[in-house]
């Protein structure tokens, strides 16, 4: 294309000093043929002769300058949400992914995962499970009124847990850290607490019948909120 506005332009450029040279070489002529008209004619028809290829020329520029300016695309509209749509951050929707799979694995009874701890609610007895099969640490739990009778609780962590009316008779509590938890109400009857850690336990209510206790001490019958030796 531009090839074509050059070669239309070269040819122009050539024309208007022939036509002014055929205007000249032709005036002197016309000149001596007629005596009627002015002597200016000649330099009037070359001016306009020029004026017009002048004005050709620069038509030509000016549509090749326009035919060569690249094309502006269109500004393409960006869609709008919605009224009330909120876009949501990956980092959000992954967090609400697990969070349904974990409860649902939990629902299930199956184990969570390491570190994860339940707080805020009591727990449930497929979480209670889970966390036995894990971490084994129920510190800051919910547990109260839960059913754990005979349940291997050795050496797990119950630190501040809430056990309050818990039935944890025969249950194996051995060496477990039970230092501040509330065990108000519980049942632990025939229960093992040899070398249970108790500093701070709250035992108001809790019947120990039979239980073992910290230094291997038999309660006696009737034992509530203490060990009767």
């Amino acid at each position: 294309m531009k090839s074509r506005f050059a070669h239309k332009i070269v040819h122009l450029a050539l024309a208007i000093p022939l036509c002014a040279y055929a205007l000249c070489a032709a005036s002197p002529a016309a000149a001596e043929a007629s005596t009627v008209e002015p002597s200016d004619q000649g330099n009037a028809a070359e001016a306009r002769a020029l004026k017009v290829a002048e004005m050709k020329l620069a038509a030509l520029a000016k549509e090749a300058q326009a035919e060569s300016a690249p094309a502006v695309a269109a500004p393409q509209k960006v869609p709008k949400l919605q009224k009330g749509a909120v876009k949501k951050r990956p980092a959000q929707l992954r967090k609400k992914r697990l969070s349904k799979a974990r409860s649902a694995a939990l629902a299930r009874g199956e184990n969570i995962g390491k570190g994860q701890k339940i707080v805020g609610r009591r727990l449930t007895e497929a979480e209670v499970r889970g966390i036995l099969s894990t971490t084994r640490d129920f510190s800051g739990s919910d547990l109260s009124g839960m059913n754990l009778v005979g349940v291997d609780l050795s050496g797990v962590k119950l630190n501040r847990a809430n056990l309050q009316m818990a039935n944890l008779e025969r249950a194996d509590l051995a060496e477990s850290d039970l230092e501040l938890a509330d065990l108000s109400g519980a049942n632990l009857r025939g229960a093992s607490l040899n070398q249970a850690r108790l500093r701070g336990t709250r035992l108001e209510g809790t019947r120990m019948d039979g239980a073992l206790w910290i230094d291997k001490t038999i309660c006696k019958k009737g034992s509530v909120g203490s060990c009767i030796e």
